[in-house]
């Protein structure tokens, strides 16, 4: 049996534990990677200068063509995972399933705030209308295994569920990585920054969006912000970098912050609060019962909506931080004992039912049938 990976973007390390190829390449299946971003988003690689993973069976064909020969070697026996849900993804998935004998299986894990409950006449109205086309949309791909990580996440894909695509019920990747999480160690109370690359994204080159031009700016305020807690409330702020971050970028300091890589789980699990702009990122916060600090600028209006969807899941102040004089501590401390939302977010958003088996255990019986 032969698994195939189609990501969605260039591998990253990160990637390459997540999306589960570590586990069935160390489980000695045979286990490759076709990437599809030199077809579906060219240049993304050229234009997005972060550290990639050389795994070493990625296949990296330069041509419609030769992805679809690929597919033409695979037997009934074999499986392609993918990560794809673009319009011109579905198309390129359609063509491949004409040529190939391979089965193929999506794991949906990705569902948030900002399409499900977002915030905004614009986005309210687009989120209304989102299902009402998805269920229209012409360009369709019936999967054959979909694996859902939340009830929510039925409503991100459905042009990938067919009537026929067997369903297998799990839980989220983020949930994953917390059911495996170290505790990180540190010599003091600290809180934790879940960066969300917010002004130099590397998803903008997909979205041709700019948002880069107050980022000095942007960083000033941050580290004002940071510096503040610190002499209010006694303790360290550690930034928990983006995986894709350019500007932390083989950095471990930042104007006086330390920074650590990968490792966001492990960070929030033994914190005593996490500061956010609206990230997936909170999914750890969470699952590990801590409190959150939501916070906006001036710089980042462009992402109010999106705050503002992740913040009223738990009822929570957005703080701006544009002048942190303002800022009232005891109301701050006050608020962040508040949990409220949590068990509802995570059983919407992270898990069908708590359950701390391995997300990729439950693929594999599926693809042995076990």
């Amino acid at each position: 049996m032969k698994i195939v990976f189609i990501p969605t973007l260039p591998l990253t390390f990160r990637d390459y534990e997540m999306l589960g190829i570590k586990y069935f390449h160390d489980r000695n299946y045979s286990v490759s990677v076709l990437e599809t971003h030199q077809l579906l988003l060219p240049n993304y690689k050229k234009n997005v200068d972060i550290d990639y993973y050389n795994y070493e069976n990625i296949y990296q064909p330069l041509s419609e063509i030769e992805f679809l020969s690929f597919g033409k070697t695979l037997s009934k026996e074999d499986y392609i995972i993918y990560y794809l849900g673009s319009p011109d993804a579905v198309m390129l998935l359609n063509k491949m399933k004409n040529i190939t004998s391979a089965k193929f299986v999506t794991y949906i894990s990705g569902s948030i705030p900002t399409t499900t409950s977002p915030c905004g006449y614009f986005a309210r109205m687009k989120s209304f209308i989102r299902p009402i086309i998805k269920k229209m949309i012409v360009k369709k791909f019936n999967t054959d295994i979909v694996v859902l990580g939340s009830p929510k996440d039925e409503l991100i894909y459905p042009f990938l569920i067919g009537k026929d695509s067997k369903k297998v019920y799990a839980h989220s990747r983020d949930y994953e990585l917390c059911i495996n999480a170290d505790e990180y160690k540190n010599s003091e109370n600290y809180a934790v920054f879940l960066d969300t690359d917010i002004v130099d994204a590397s998803d903008y080159v997909i979205s041709k969006k700019n948002y880069d031009k107050n980022k000095d700016i942007y960083y000033d305020k941050l580290i004002t912000f940071f510096e503040f807690l610190e002499s209010k409330m006694n303790m360290e702020v550690i930034i928990s970098a983006h995986p894709k971050s350019r500007i932390f970028k083989d950095k471990e300091n930042f104007r006086g912050h330390k920074i650590v890589h990968n490792n966001s789980e492990s960070l929030v699990k033994n914190s005593k609060f996490i500061l956010s702009e609206g990230t997936t990122a909170i999914s750890f916060a969470v699952y590990f019962s801590k409190p959150m600090m939501f916070f906006t600028m001036k710089e980042i209006d462009f992402f109010a909506n999106v705050t503002c969807s992740y913040a009223k899941q738990f009822s929570k102040t957005i703080y701006n931080v544009d002048d942190v004089s303002t800022i009232d501590i005891e109301i701050l401390e006050k608020e962040l004992k508040d949990l409220t939302g949590y068990e509802e977010f995570k059983y919407n958003y992270l898990t069908y039912k708590d359950k701390n088996e391995n997300i990729y255990s439950v693929i594999e019986r599926v693809l042995i049938g076990r």
